[in-house]
């Protein structure tokens, strides 16, 4: 999924305490890093990948905030899910837009612990609302803090709508692509 389709709606909606895990775009990090912690800056985030299997290009949305953390971007897993594993986002950043904190990495992560937020200075059991891009895997570390799970479908080759993805070299029927009546 294109994380941009769904941070814009929240920007866009103008929600306030927010949390975003994560976008992945390591130019934006490195243009953060050498602004420093402190430093007001405007960045093409994210969209840089275009989906030419679902025919969308890329989309950067532009983002203006405070560079607030700059991390190595490693972590331990609390658990329940991989208790102790090593994590590493690569180097990562907090852009923080007075109403949303957007962590932006430069390796791909999988949002599934609390330490994830904790290691870049953000509590997210404090925050109102947080927006992970994750699937499943949020669920053991997240869901025990949620009062509501929405989930959105973003616009992406991740999609779970099967009838936007063109399938070749596919046997059919195939569940769930096609609907099987089944007389058993």
């Amino acid at each position: 999924m294109d994380t941009m389709t769904v941070l814009g709606a929240i920007l866009d909606a103008g929600l306030e305490d927010v949390a975003a895990f994560a976008v992945h775009d390591p130019e934006a990090v490195q243009t953060m890093i050498a602004a420093g912690v402190g430093a007001t800056v405007t960045v093409a985030l994210g969209g840089k990948m275009d989906m030419p299997s679902i025919g969308l290009r890329g989309e950067p949305r532009e983002v203006t905030g405070t560079v607030k953390t700059i991390s190595l971007g490693q972590y331990r897993n609390r658990g329940p899910a991989s208790k102790g594993l090593l994590m590493d986002m690569g180097p990562s950043v907090v852009l923080d837009t007075g109403k949303v904190e957007i962590v932006v990495i430069s390796r791909q992560t999988e949002p599934n612990d609390l330490a994830c937020f904790l290691s870049l200075g953000i509590d997210p059991v404090a925050k109102k609302y947080l927006m992970l891009k994750s699937r499943v895997h949020y669920r053991a570390g997240f869901k025990p803090i949620a009062k509501q799970v929405i989930e959105c479908a973003g616009t992406g080759v991740c999609t779970s709508d099967y009838d936007q993805l063109t399938f070749k070299n596919v046997r059919r029927p195939i569940y769930p692509l096609d609907l099987i009546n089944d007389p058993i």
